[in-house]
């Protein structure tokens, strides 16, 4: 494999003409979609980050632990070190009075062991002292009540309340591994290996190209109140949904339905490391993209998944010197660009960014509506998720039309309705992909 193409996560094969009327590219269940556009995705490039800069990656290496935390047995809680022999069959008729030898805070070292019929004023997180095997809550003491000694009047912390030393981690114990994705969790489990960077798969970049005459963006707002246009909704959508999956978006702004336009800002997304068109890819008269790609010597996966919303979504490699760029032709509606994003591009852009698990979670909810799917294809509906009543119900979030975009807003997640099944009854249990899963 050439530099080239490992700097792209793609391997590098002849370019053919696509042929966009190729039947065997046409019409591809979901999951055989999502096959062809993993197949044979290597992860970006690593880079050495600190570790702020390392959130929404994946790991590029092993972590082990550099030192055993907790190294000492410590307690968890404020109250007195105590032998639990000592303290047994205490209660409030028969308390057990006992020495108190000394004090130790978190961060001291204590200075004397604790012997029988003594005890030793602990705070959380200090070392429990030699001897030491339980901790006593203040509140079943008389707190000090007489100089030099406390009484215990109850024997329920016997064994209690000592965290052990390992009980964390132990030194070059393996923490996590290539491709775990970096939380804010997974930062703290970095910083308590004694490490203030880490070394994580580069960024994927996407170039994000809208298409279509009739799209006003916000500085045009105006001709869309005045019934001259639609508002580009999809690319500042989609670039958040690029980020939001932890990749870098790169704007490539509208073109018109004009072939050499649509040419140059094809050609101006070289750089990047995926490209997605959003709109012109059906077969209407000025669907254009499709007819520019194979210009540009477009070889095509597929053109058309067995999905709603979304089927005349496409996938193919333009060459691009040593290397190939994957470019996902995306459908204008705006639901159907979200949908596509979701099940399809998404998770190659986790793939490529080293992520372990590229798709979605799943759960099982109740759903509170009766949800249809006429057409022998893979349904995704947006659904809001409620749990209050005990039990987690999807409602739909209003009408699914696949030009509608502010059900998308309330969408917790997406019901699967699989090609096979005509609908699901109220009450009945559906698959739903969270579409916030962290």
């Amino acid at each position: 494999m050439g530099a080239g193409s490992l700097a792209h996560g793609f391997a590098p094969v002849p370019v053919v003409r696509s042929g966009f009327e190729s039947r065997s590219a046409d019409w591809l269940g979901v999951d055989e979609a999502l096959a062809r556009i993993l197949a044979d995705v290597e992860a970006l490039p690593a880079e050495r980050r600190p570790l702020l800069e390392c959130l929404g990656r994946a790991l590029a290496e092993e972590i082990v632990a550099d030192a055993t935390l907790p190294p000492w047995d410590n307690s968890a809680m404020d109250g007195f070190a105590v032998r639990g022999v000592d303290i047994e069959g205490a209660s409030p008729e028969r308390p057990v009075r006992l020495e108190i030898v000394g004090r130790v805070r978190a961060g001291e070292r204590p200075e004397v062991g604790v012997a029988e019929g003594q005890a030793m004023r602990i705070m959380t997180g200090a070392p429990v002292p030699p001897g030491a095997d339980s901790v006593v809550r203040v509140e079943d003491t008389d707190a000090e009540g007489e100089p030099g000694a406390v009484v215990v009047r109850d024997d329920r912390d016997v064994g209690e309340h000592v965290r052990p030393a390992g009980q964390d981690m132990r030194a070059g114990e393996r923490l996590l591994g290539r491709g775990h994705g970096v939380t804010p969790g997974t930062v703290g489990v970095l910083a308590a290996s004694g490490r203030a960077d880490a070394l994580v798969h580069r960024r994927p970049t996407v170039a994000v190209l809208a298409t279509g005459d009739e799209l006003r963006d916000s500085t045009r707002f105006d001709e869309v109140r005045a019934g001259r246009g639609v508002p580009d909704s999809n690319a500042p959508m989609l670039s958040a949904m690029v980020a939001a999956a932890g990749a870098e978006p790169l704007a490539l702004g509208i073109a018109r339905d004009h072939p050499a336009e649509l040419r140059e800002r094809l050609e101006g997304a070289s750089a990047a490391d995926v490209l997605v068109t959003i709109g012109g890819a059906s077969m209407g008269e000025a669907d254009l993209v499709k007819r520019v790609l194979d210009e540009m010597r477009y070889q095509a996966g597929f053109w058309r998944v067995r999905m709603r919303p979304g089927s005349p979504v496409g996938f193919g490699w333009l060459p691009r010197g040593e290397r190939r760029q994957p470019v996902l032709s995306l459908p204008g509606n705006p639901t159907s660009a979200f949908v596509t994003f979701e099940v399809l591009v998404r998770p190659l852009l986790l793939r490529l960014a080293g992520h372990e698990r590229a798709t979605r979670r799943a759960v099982v909810a109740t759903a509170a509506e009766p949800i249809r799917a006429p057409a022998r294809l893979t349904y995704f509906l947006r659904v809001a998720l409620d749990d209050s009543g005990g039990r987690l119900r999807a409602r739909l979030t209003g009408p699914q039309g696949s030009g509608l975009v502010s059900g998308l807003a309330r969408a917790d997640g997406l019901a699967v309705v699989p090609e096979d099944v005509p609908g699901v009854a109220a009450d009945d249990p559906v698959t739903v992909l969270l579409l916030d899963d962290l």
